[in-house]
Order: C-alpha cells, then sequence, then structure tokens
C-alpha cells in the first residue's frame, strides 16, 4: 500500500497521531523505516501490525503528496523524474548513477519555479510559483529511491540542485532534510546530504546555525 499519510509526518507527529487513535507511539519508528527504505511503499502485514491501522493510515480521506507524471530515462542510467502535486503543479527530480554500478546521486527541487533568473536555467523563464512543503520534497527522495532500486541501484546521496533555490525555502528544506536522513526515517546520513545555492548569504549563515 502507499502510506500517503507517512510521507506527510515527522516521528513526534506520528507518535501522537497513533497516540490518538489508540495504539502504541513506539510502532511510529518501525513505520516510517520501513516505510522510507521501500520508497514510500509500506506492508503492514509484514511489520507485524494492527490491520485496521493501515486503513488509518491509506484511506480514501489521505490524498497522495505527489504522483509520478512523466519517467524519461537516457542510455546512460539518468532518469527524470516529473512529478504532479496535489494542487496539479509539477516538479522534476533527477536520477544520477554513480560510477560504481551499485550507487546513484539524486537531484532535488525545492520549490515550484524560482525566482533566482538565471540565464543558464531553463527554470529560471517560468519564475516562482511556490515553495514546497517538506513533504512535497521527500516525495521526490522516496520516488528516486524507489527508480534506483528498479535499476539495481541504491540511492547513495542527494543534493538540492533542481528547480528552485534551496536557502529561500530553507525551514522545509531542513525539516525534509531531518525525514531524509535521520536513522528514524530515511536513514541516508547527514554527510550524504548537500544544499547548493547562489549564493543567499542569509540562508547560509541560518543553515550553518
Amino acid at each position: 500500500m502507499h502510506g500517503n499519510l507517512l510521507a506527510r509526518l515527522s516521528p513526534a507527529e506520528l507518535e501522537q497521531r497513533l497516540a490518538g487513535w489508540g495504539y502504541r507511539p513506539s510502532h511510529a519508528e518501525r513505520l516510517l523505516r520501513a516505510y522510507y527504505r521501500q520508497g514510500g511503499e509500506l506492508e503492514l502485514a509484514d511489520q507485524g501490525l494492527p490491520s485496521g491501522l493501515a486503513q488509518r493510515l491509506s484511506g480514501p480521506h489521505v490524498e497522495p503528496v505527489a504522483t509520478r507524471a512523466v519517467t524519461q530515462r537516457s542510455s546512460d542510467g539518468t532518469a527524470k523524474l516529473l512529478l504532479r502535486l496535489g494542487d496539479g503543479r509539477t516538479v522534476e527530480s533527477v536520477l544520477i548513477p554513480d560510477h560504481r554500478g551499485e550507487r546513484a546521486a539524486g537531484c532535488l527541487s525545492s520549490q515550484v519555479g524560482c525566482a533566482m533568473g538565471c540565464d543558464f536555467c531553463a527554470t529560471a523563464k517560468g519564475g516562482w510559483e511556490r515553495d514546497l512543503a517538506p513533504e512535497e520534497i521527500v516525495a521526490q527522495f522516496l520516488a528516486l529511491r524507489r527508480e534506483a532500486a528498479l535499476a539495481g541501484r541504491r540511492l547513495q546521496t542527494v543534493v538540492f540542485m533542481g528547480m528552485g533555490e534551496p536557502m529561500l525555502n530553507l525551514e522545509a528544506v531542513i525539516e525534509a532534510i531531518r525525514r531524509m536522513a535521520d536513522n528514524r526515517c530515511g536513514g541516508l546520513g547527514w554527510r550524504q546530504v548537500t544544499v547548493s545555492t547562489v549564493g543567499i548569504v542569509p540562508g547560509i549563515d541560518a543553515l550553518a546555525a
């Protein structure tokens, strides 16, 4: 099943949600680790958890964060994913194969469009539309992890060099990094994430802090 709700929640938020439903909060870490490990797919039966929990997490009332609209794959193994968000807007993510056959890197977007106006960038032509929420960034990570697994690779690193300027959406970017890197969720590792910028100095200072 698609645990659509899990992409939206931090570990603490999921613990609170489970407690409110009458389930043990200690289930949260196991659920999130399995969900992220499987690239946004989750079979609750395999986790030894109550069956009623499945309906809570993925019922028809829970809209998906993003759906894959288009996938373009090149002969060298690079894959560009176009994801459609809940409001109909789209955002791009890219899987880039490593020279080591079992690894790959991911390129993530932080905004829909971009306001920076860099001449070399196609995204700038459309201008800025809106910031991405943490779960919309996480959805890109999960889609790339699934794409890497299909290619027999492991998503080893991610870099924020897709659509948008990360430093202008830093709060959401940092929250998404927490969920991707933390061992309670994505388990990617903190040093496996790179945040690129065109030079937004207040954002650089904030990130360093």
